[in-house]
Formats: C-alpha cells, sequence, structure tokens
C-alpha cells in the first residue's frame, strides 16, 4: 500500500488550467490583490460618488470660498455675524439682536424707514440660511424681527477658489480621469497588438517598412503633436485624447512584433500554416491569444502612463477645460494656490498617486501570476 495519498500529490494541490494557476498566483500577491480592490471602490466612487454627493461639482458657493476641510458642519458660529451684517446692509438697516438657538437664528433689524418685508428673501439668496420667516414688524415697520434657519453644510475636503465643494469634485475628476486613461489604452492596444502582429508574422521587408514607420514617429515631438491636435479637433476631449492612445501604441507593437516572431516558430503555428490557416485566423487565432499575458501586463502599465499625459496636458492647460474637471486641471489649481490652501493640492495630488501606485503594483503582481517560471 503506498505511503501518498492521492490528495497529497502536487497535481492536486494545484488547479488544473493556466488560467486557474495564475489566478492562484495572483492571489498570493499582496499587494496586487490589495490594489485591486482598491482600483474597484475608486472606480465604483468614480462613477456613483457624484451622484451621491449632496452638492453638485459645478455648484458655486459664494459664502463659502476656499473653505478649509472638516468633518464637522458649516457654517461656524463666527461666520453668522457677518453673513447677517452682509444681508442687512442690503437691506439697508442696522442689525439690533442676534439670537442663535439650534439650527435657527433670530434677527432684530431696524432702520430710519420702513422696511419692505419682501427683502427677508435676501436671507435664502444666502448659502448659510434658507426662507426667513418674518416674526414681527413694529414701530411703524422700521423695527422687523424675523426668524431664519441655518442650513447646515458638510465640506469634507473643503472648497476651492470658487466655492465649490472640492470632494464632489474630486469624484467627478476621478471619472474623468479614469475613462480618458482606458479609452487611450483601448485605443493603443487596438492599433499596437494588430500592427505588431501583422509585422512579427509577415517579416521580411513588410517587417522593415512597417517598423520603419515606427521609428519615424517615435521621433515625433509629443507636445507637439497634441498642440496639432488641439488646433485640429478643438477642444473636443474625448477625440483628442483617443487620437493621444493613437500615437501611445508604438510600444505596444514592438513588444508584440517580439512576441509574434516568436510564436510564428512554433509547432502549432507551422501546423496551422500546414492545414491551410489563412494568416489572418493564423494570427488572430493563434498568435494573438498568447500573448495576452503580455498584453494585460503592459495595459496595467500603460494607464497610469495615460493619466500621467493627461494631468501634465492639464496642468499645461491643454487638457480638460471648464466646468469639466480632472486630477491634472485640481492640481494645477492646488498648485497656484498651494501658500493659502493646500488641501486643493492635497486631496487630488492623494487620488491621483494612490491610483498610480494600485495599477503598477497590479502590473507587477499580473507579471509574476502569468510568469510559468514564477510556480
Amino acid at each position: 500500500m503506498s505511503g501518498h495519498s492521492p490528495a497529497a500529490s502536487p497535481a492536486h494541490k494545484q488547479p488544473g488550467s493556466p488560467r486557474q494557476r495564475a489566478w492562484a498566483r495572483l492571489k498570493r500577491h499582496k499587494a496586487a490583490m490589495a490594489s485591486l480592490v482598491f482600483l474597484c471602490v475608486m472606480t465604483l466612487a468614480a462613477i456613483i460618488g457624484p451622484a451621491l454627493q449632496p452638492h453638485d461639482f459645478t455648484r458655486v458657493f459664494t459664502d463659502y470660498v476656499r473653505t478649509p476641510p472638516s468633518l464637522t458642519a458649516y457654517p461656524r458660529p463666527d461666520q453668522i455675524g457677518p453673513a447677517i451684517d452682509r444681508i442687512a446692509a442690503r437691506m439697508r438697516t442696522k442689525v439690533e439682536r442676534v439670537w442663535v438657538s439650534g439650527e435657527r437664528v433670530e434677527v432684530t433689524l431696524t432702520a430710519e424707514r420702513a422696511i419692505d418685508r419682501r427683502l427677508t428673501a435676501l436671507f435664502e439668496r444666502s448659502d448659510l440660511f434658507a426662507a426667513a420667516e418674518a416674526i414681527e414688524l413694529s414701530d411703524g415697520g422700521r423695527r422687523l424681527s424675523v426668524s431664519v434657519p441655518i442650513i447646515k453644510r458638510y465640506f469634507f475636503f473643503g472648497t476651492d477658489g470658487n466655492g465649490r465643494d472640492l470632494l464632489a469634485r474630486t469624484l467627478i475628476a476621478g471619472r474623468v480621469s479614469l475613462l480618458i486613461g482606458c479609452l487611450a489604452t483601448a485605443v493603443a492596444l487596438l492599433i499596437g497588438v494588430a500592427y505588431g502582429a501583422i509585422a512579427g508574422y509577415a517579416g521580411g521587408l513588410v517587417d522593415g517598412v512597417m517598423m520603419r514607420i515606427v521609428d519615424i514617429l517615435y521621433a515625433l515631438p509629443f507636445i507637439f503633436f497634441v498642440i496639432m491636435l488641439v488646433v485640429v479637433l478643438g477642444r473636443n476631449v474625448v477625440l483628442m485624447f483617443l487620437a493621444v492612445g493613437a500615437i501611445e501604441w508604438l510600444d505596444m507593437a514592438r513588444i508584440v512584433r517580439g512576441q509574434t516572431l516568436s510564436l510564428k516558430r512554433r509547432e502549432f503555428v507551422i501546423a496551422a500554416n500546414a492545414l491551410g490557416v489563412r494568416p489572418a485566423g493564423v494570427i488572430a487565432q493563434h498568435i494573438i491569444p498568447n500573448t495576452f499575458g503580455v498584453i494585460i501586463v503592459y495595459m496595467t502599465l500603460l494607464v497610469p502612463k495615460v493619466i500621467l499625459g493627461e494631468s501634465f496636458l492639464s496642468f499645461l492647460g491643454l487638457g480638460v477645460q471648464e466646468p469639466m474637471t480632472s486630477w491634472g486641471v485640481l492640481i494645477a489649481e492646488g498648485a497656484r494656490n498651494i501658500e493659502g490652501a493646500t488641501w486643493l493640492l492635497v486631496f487630488p495630488a492623494l487620488f491621483l498617486v494612490s491610483t498610480l501606485f494600485a495599477l503598477n503594483f497590479l502590473g507587477d503582481g499580473l507579471r509574476d501570476a502569468l510568469d510559468p517560471r514564477s510556480e
């Protein structure tokens, strides 16, 4: 009787298919799995987060310009008095008494002439108060007592120089940056994979000519090309970054070409040629599927590259334009206000850097997981 049970054999310890073994290796890579979870959470936050926010990313709060981030609600007690003074000045009245009780404030206003009660609508136009309710009008209409509800607002990331909620803008910026990164990467993959596979499989003169075209495109200055795109396409950001993705395929084309040169000498490709399969079928059914490992790893590296490129272009004013925003736009605005409002730079930069780190860690994990030698 054998001393080794079937359950203890190596064949039963690992999943059977290469895909299952790759997934098992990826799960053992803690940094990659944590990055994958983080990216899923970040994507969900960018997609549904703005809809759950009480403030629209374009809403301007004139009474909360460059408000520091806080976990407690605004307005603060020291903000109520100055706001009432401004409203009273617009009503051409003087503040006689202010009494704050919970979420309401009672104000007594006096004037030399009769006060028009319709002017209490000015309270509602403030970001601090709701519609005022007149309690008493006395002294021949020259003394007016009103009760005004206080509107509690939360600005967890603070507000920008225009009084817009930075949390809402950071989430919508994440949606734009991730969308641009994914779109440009998809275009780069489609062009690069097809181009590299055709060049490598054809070989000879065709391969030489196609790769010399790649070398020529490498020599074109990136910024000059982007400026030309802005002139031709205008400020259409989606089209512009789709076009940017159309020049990011050069590295992928070279990588896939190298893989194809190795694969076309393998037995299964030679067998497919012997059976009369057309070159397009060989490329689509045998060459490209066997380069998926390299493609997936490079994709996780290309997405942060495109996001960084978008941030750089937006920093220069060539990318996303107002009222839409991206992490690059927010970082550019934060850099201009770093002395008096550091939160305008810290939060968008934190989101961008953490996403880039997660993508790179995931790329490292996928590289190890898709390498059979790592078993």
